[in-house]
């Protein structure tokens, strides 16, 4: 067994999580392009989860996502909201990653310091599945004997983002939609109006920085 791989071993032997204090909500904003309910992108707001991290804190993410329609493609969704809600995640990190001292979520790497970027696409993974109230389970469900097979540590820990990522997606494709009022005027403003059912009347007004993403046409993130 080689270094590398008695380390990981050692992780899934001993692995729990932090002891998550109070609940921060995540607030994600789904942005129609067009009148193609599947053409979209995702603004992120990370401000109080990265505020909470720095002081060394393992917050409880929660997520809260606001859409103008909801009538998309719930697996194509919970494909693109994974993917880059992990690209994200892992670009906050390194740009936060000068901060000295304990930081929470933001330096978490399980106690483990090979295959860095697999690392970080898997807290990144872990963090949403807790947002998404699965963490438990991804972690009760890791497969000692499965994981402990002749692969090298990388590929094992490779296995392991790719079971988060199945389970995430399962659940992203029920969560629930809120939808705001001036993100379903953004998404019909081009044709006949959708279906007003289900629409949070009492939502706050929208931050000014997703007001002015809102012709920009591309994905982001802002904390």
């Amino acid at each position: 067994m080689t270094k590398s791989t008695k380390g990981i071993t050692d992780w899934i032997s001993g692995i729990s999580m932090p002891s998550l204090m109070r609940e921060v909500e995540i607030p994600v904003y789904l942005i129609h392009n067009s009148p193609d309910p599947d053409d979209y992108f995702f603004l992120f707001d990370f401000e109080e989860f990265v505020d909470r991290s720095s002081k060394g804190v393992f917050v409880r993410p929660v997520l809260r996502i606001y859409a103008g329609r909801d009538d998309f493609s719930r697996t194509q969704f919970a494909r693109d909201f994974r993917a880059v809600f992990a690209s994200e995640f892992d670009k906050m990190r390194s740009d936060l990653a000068q901060s000295k001292g304990k930081r929470g979520w933001l330096d978490w790497n399980f106690g483990i310091g090979f295959a860095s970027d697999l690392v970080g696409s898997l807290v990144a993974n872990l963090v949403l599945a807790i947002a998404l109230s699965v963490g438990k389970k991804l972690i009760g469900e890791i497969s000692l004997p499965r994981f402990l097979k002749s692969k090298s540590a990388e590929a094992k820990l490779a296995d392991e983002i790719d079971r988060t990522k199945t389970l995430v997606e399962t659940t992203l494709e029920r969560i629930e939609i809120t939808l705001h009022r001036e993100l379903y005027d953004h998404a019909y403003r081009d044709g006949p109006m959708g279906k007003i059912s289900g629409l949070d009347r009492e939502a706050w007004p929208l931050p000014n920085y997703v007001r002015s993403h809102l012709q920009q046409g591309k994905s982001g993130a802002w904390w």
